[in-house]
Order: structure tokens, then sequence, then C-alpha cells
């Protein structure tokens, strides 16, 4: 999963990114940074089986270019456009702390605003050109159906991502169109310690959300302080702060949700490891995370839940009691399931 953490120019962006992936590598206009997602499953499957690796499914964090905002002529760079049209997640960092740098307060309103109506021009005028390129070539059939519909939806005012378009539909558009309103977006408030606080910034902390969109708050500050000790130093600075967890535990979450992500699990004595897939991926579509040739020779896939190992203490014993579940191709994947592919090519 690549999450595209974007903002305006002061809104302490950069600094999110550093709470949100520590140790990141910067790489001209853009940064990039890994980041594990934490998971007790895998945890308690590594002190079953004490496998020579333990893998987290990870999320790769973009930080991409600052802009400086509704100026003529566009706030976004070529590198910016790139960057975001790489994401699978947007994030726009707001500002909701007062910057010396800049003379204008935050305005939080104001900035979502902007950063919304930047992304509308630039796809309005993407499937501008293309609807009028089809319609001199008196094209017809679902890609124009599908490009006439978003262009009256974006000449509305509203971003694709609240348009309901079907599988048939985006296929129809085909993937060499990258239109960034209908990107899932997470509004990201990054509020000063005192805002935090402050009982006025209380609906800002407020996390919601709506279709293909999520708005969360973060004390960028506090969290990259944070992410900078030391492991076994972070739970008494947490707990000296009120706080059960890192933000970041709290905003992989929320990103796993909003693209509505699972995880299924693989246990062995070489590697025990978490698989993102996409909730309602079939068994058969799992197994081809891990590799095409367990996907095109499936047979089977063995499957059990950490509790019921847990219950059991072994695999071994799970056999014996008949709580290993066979499942076909089309069984739909659950959020947990610990599975063993058969198969044979």
């Amino acid at each position: 999963m690549h999450v595209g953490i974007c903002g305006f120019a002061g809104s302490g962006k950069t600094t999110v990114f550093t709470a949100l992936a520590p140790g990141g590598k910067a790489e001209r206009e853009v940064s990039f940074g890994n980041i594990k997602v934490p998971d007790d499953r895998v945890d308690f499957l590594a002190s079953v089986f004490k496998p020579k690796k333990v893998r987290y499914a990870e999320i790769t964090f973009v930080d991409v270019a600052g802009s400086s905002g509704g100026k003529a002529g566009g706030a976004f760079t070529p590198a910016v456009l790139q960057g975001m049209k790489n994401a699978d997640v947007l994030v726009h960092v707001v500002r909701g702390f007062e910057n010396p740098s800049l003379t204008s307060p935050p305005d939080p309103e104001r900035d979502e605003r902007l950063f919304n109506d930047e992304l509308l021009l630039h796809d309005l005028g993407t499937v501008e050109k293309r609807v009028d390129r089809m319609k001199r070539e008196q094209k017809k059939g679902a890609e124009l159906d599908a490009m006439t519909r978003c262009l009256s939806h974006l000449e509305g005012g509203a971003p694709l991502r609240t348009l309901d378009l079907s599988d048939e539909d985006v296929a129809a558009l085909g993937p060499g169109i990258q239109l960034l309103s209908m990107t899932p977006l997470i509004t990201l408030y990054n509020l000063s310690e005192a805002a935090w606080a402050d009982p006025a910034s209380a609906k800002l902390r407020e996390t919601r959300r709506e279709k293909n969109a999520s708005w969360l708050a973060i004390c960028g500050a506090i969290e990259a302080e944070i992410a900078a000790l030391p492991i076994e130093e972070q739970k008494d600075f947490l707990d000296g702060l009120g706080l059960g967890e890192p933000a970041r535990n709290v905003f992989v979450r929320e990103a796993y949700a909003l693209l509505d992500y699972i995880s299924f699990l693989t246990a062995g004595a070489d590697e025990c490891r978490a698989w993102p897939i996409r909730r309602g991926a079939s068994a058969r579509k799992a197994a081809g995370k891990i590799h095409s040739d367990i996907e095109r020779g499936f047979i089977r896939a063995e499957i059990y839940r950490p509790d019921e190992l847990k219950a059991f203490g072994s695999e071994a014993a799970l056999k014996t009691a008949g709580k290993i579940r066979a499942e076909g191709k089309d069984y739909v994947m659950q959020d947990g399931d610990v599975v063993n592919f058969r198969f044979n090519v």
C-alpha cells in the first residue's frame, strides 16, 4: 500500500511524515519511508513457531513535495502530481497551528477547499480533453459513457471518489488515465500541543469517515518526538502523556479500513507473515499474493484461526481435533485467517 502525504507549504507535512515513517529516506522532491503494520496475531504466531523470520504487512509512505496553493497557474508541480498519482491513498496534511514563517493564521476549512479544488481542476482538464477527443473521433461505448459521467460529476463540483462507479466503469476508463480526485483521501489535521488541548479544537479531533474519505487529527510535533525514541522508551513516554499508542498505529488502521484491506497470515518454522489483501478476495486470489505459481496450481487452502491455535496449543492438536478447514478456490478470505496453500504446478 502506497500512502502519498501531501500538503501546502508550512503545514508541517514533513514532520507528520517523520512521525508516521521514522527513518524515511529523502530523494529529490519526494521522500520515502516504510513502516510495519502492528499485528498482535503475527506476534502470537511467532511465539508459537519460533520462525527464522517474522514479517509484518508494510505501508510505504511517500512525502510529496509541498506546494504553495491557490496561485494562478496551479499549485502542483509535475513532480507533486506524479507523487500523488502513484498513491493508493492520499493524505492531505492541514495546518492547525500558528507558523511564524507564514503571514496567514491557520484556516483548515480554507486549506481543505483549496486542496480539493486543485484536484478537481486537474481531473476536469484531463477528462474534458479525453471526452473532446473521443467525440471528434466519433467513438462510442462504455469508455465514453463512463468519461461523460465523470465529467458531469466534476462539473458539479464533487470529487470522483464520491461517484458510484462499478468495476466495469473503472475498467472502461482504462489504466492509462489517473484521476486524483478518485483516490481515497485522508484529511489529517496537524495540531499544535496547545490546539490539541484546546476544547475549541474538539471537532477537528473527532475521527469520521464517509465514502472513500476520512478525517482525523494528529499532534505532529509530539508524534515525531515519540517516533525518534527507542522502542523500549516509547511506552513510558506515551504513558506520561496519557496516550495508549502512537498515532501512526491509529493512522495505519484508518488507512487499512479506508481501502478495505484485511490481512491473512502464514506460519511455519521458516517464517510467520501477514499478507495484505482487499476484503472479499478469494482464496485463489490470496494465493497469488504469495506467488503466481500457487495461484495457478491452486488445489485447496487449509485454514484455521489464531484463537483456535491458542486454545489447542499446536497445529498437530488442531488437526487431531478437526479444526483445520479445507476450503476451495472461491472461499472468501477473512481477516486473520492462518493459511497453508496446497498447490501443484
